[in-house]
C-alpha cells in the first residue's frame, strides 16, 4: 500500500504508475498465499495466492459472480495474470473456483484479510471524521451488525455473517459466521475476541444490548454505546421514565439528501443509581424527525440507548455522530447488495457465499482507504483499467 492514499487515488484517475515505496506489510498476494489450501499437491496448476488475488482485482472490477471471476481472469491480458503470478496460459474456470471457494476456510480467509485492512486503516492518513477530542485520548467507533446472505438458503437456512465495522473508514476488521440454527448474540464475543479495543467505542443495536456483552467490552478497555430496544423491557422502561421534559437539548443537525431531510435532536441524562445494566453512566434520547420530499410524509422516532461513557469524556456532538456512525455499516450492506447484488447471489456451496462476501468487503475496504466515495465509480475504474488494481494488491509498483 503506497504511503499516500489519496495520491494513489488521483494518479489512478489519471492512469498514472504510481511509484511511491510500500509499507512495510506483505503484499495481498502474499498474505493471501498463507491461507491454508484445501487442494491436493497433486495436480495444482497454479498457487492460491495468486489466485485469489486475481479473484479479488475481478470483484474490484464489479464481479458479481463466480462465472463473472472466471470471465474477468480470462479476459485480463496473459503479461497482467503473469505479473500476478498466474501462468498465462491458465484461466480457471467457473466450476474450478466454486469447488476452491466451496472448501476454504472461511475464518482463516477472514482472520488474514481482516487484519490486513485494520493494519491498512491504522496506517492511513487520520480522516476528517475521527473522533478526537481536545485534551483528552481519542475515541474511534466500532460498529457491529449481522446480515444474511439471501441467496445462500440451503436446508439449514441462509449464511448469516456477524462483522465489526470502524466507523471512520467503512473497513471490516473481524467477521464470524453465526452458526446455524443460532443467532448473532452467541458471536459477539468470539467477534470481538482478538481485537485491542482500547479507546474503541462499540456501538451496536438492540440485539446486543446485553449484560455480557457490555462486561467483555469493558473488561477489554473499550467503551460500548447500545441501542436500547423492546427486547430489555425493564431497561427500556426505566430510561423513558427518567426526566427528558427537564433535560436540555445538548445535540441538534438537520440534515438534507437521498431525497428527505432529517432532523436530530439529543438529550442526554446521567444514568440514575440502580439502573439495570452493567457500568451505565449515560442515557441518551435521540428524536429523529424525517419528512420524504417525494411524499410530503413526515415520521417521528424516538430512539433510546445507554452508555458507560461519563459526562465529559467526549463532547455533546462527537456523542451525537457515533450514534450515526453506526448506522454506516448498513451503508456497506447496501452497496453490497446494489452494487455487488449480494442478495441476488445464488452462491450456496460449502464456504463460498462467505469467501465471496468477504472478497466483496475487502474490495470496499481498499477503494474507501485511498479515497474513492463513490463505489461504483471505483468498480467502473477497476474494471478498466485493472493495473491500477494491481497496485492496490501490491503486484506493481
Amino acid at each position: 500500500m503506497p504511503s499516500s492514499p489519496i495520491d494513489v487515488l488521483a494518479r489512478h484517475l489519471e492512469h498514472v504508475t504510481v511509484t511511491d515505496p510500500p509499507t512495510d506489510l506483505p503484499t495481498l498476494a502474499k498474505l493471501l498465499d498463507t491461507i491454508p489450501d484445501p487442494r491436493s499437491r497433486r495436480g495444482r496448476r497454479y498457487r492460491l495466492g495468486p489466485l485469489l488475488a486475481l479473484s479479488l482485482l475481478a470483484v474490484l472490477g464489479g464481479a458479481t459472480s463466480l462465472a463473472k471471476i472466471a470471465r474477468f481472469i480470462a479476459g485480463y491480458d496473459p503479461d497482467l495474470r503473469a505479473r500476478a503470478g498466474l501462468p498465462g496460459t491458465v484461466q480457471p474456470a467457473a466450476s474450478t473456483l466454486a469447488r476452491l471457494f466451496a472448501r476454504l476456510d472461511g475464518d482463516s480467509f477472514d482472520a488474514a484479510t481482516c487484519t490486513y485492512l485494520a493494519t491498512l486503516a491504522d496506517c492511513g492518513p487520520p480522516s476528517t471524521t475521527d473522533i478526537r477530542p481536545p485534551a483528552r485520548t481519542a475515541l474511534s467507533g466500532l460498529a457491529v451488525d449481522g446480515k444474511t446472505l439471501r441467496g445462500s438458503r440451503t436446508p439449514d437456512g441462509a449464511v448469516h455473517l456477524l462483522a465489526a465495522t470502524r466507523h471512520d473508514t467503512q473497513t471490516v476488521i473481524a467477521q464470524q459466521q453465526v452458526k446455524a440454527k443460532s443467532n448473532e448474540i452467541p458471536a459477539f464475543t468470539p467477534l470481538l475476541s482478538h481485537l485491542d479495543l482500547t479507546g474503541v467505542v462499540v456501538t451496536a443495536d438492540a440485539l446486543h444490548t446485553q449484560h455480557d456483552h457490555a462486561h467483555h467490552v469493558i473488561a477489554a478497555g473499550g467503551h460500548y454505546l447500545f441501542i436500547v430496544k423492546g427486547n430489555q423491557p425493564t431497561l427500556l422502561r426505566r430510561l423513558k421514565a427518567l426526566p427528558w421534559r427537564e433535560a436540555i437539548l445538548n445535540d441538534r443537525t438537520d440534515e438534507t439528501g437521498h431525497g428527505r431531510r432529517e432532523i436530530r435532536r439529543m438529550k442526554i441524562c446521567t444514568a440514575r443509581p440502580g439502573l439495570p445494566f452493567p457500568h451505565a453512566a449515560q442515557a441518551v434520547q435521540v428524536k429523529r424527525r424525517r419528512t420524504d420530499h417525494r411524499t410530503g410524509k413526515t415520521t417521528i422516532v424516538t430512539i433510546y440507548a445507554i452508555t458507560d461513557l461519563p459526562p465529559g469524556r467526549i463532547t455533546h456532538a462527537q456523542l451525537a455522530a457515533l450514534i450515526r456512525g453506526h448506522w454506516g455499516i448498513e451503508a456497506l450492506h447496501h452497496i453490497r447488495d446494489v452494487t455487488y447484488r449480494e442478495d441476488a447471489s445464488r452462491i450456496r456451496t460449502g464456504t463460498a457465499p462467505r469467501i465471496m462476501a468477504s472478497l466483496r468487503n475487502l474490495a470496499i475496504g481498499l477503494a474507501r482507504l485511498i479515497g474513492w466515495t463513490n463505489i461504483a465509480a471505483a468498480t467502473d475504474h477497476y474494471r478498466s483499467h485493472p493495473t491500477d488494481g494491481l497496485q492496490l494488491l501490491g503486484l506493481t509498483t
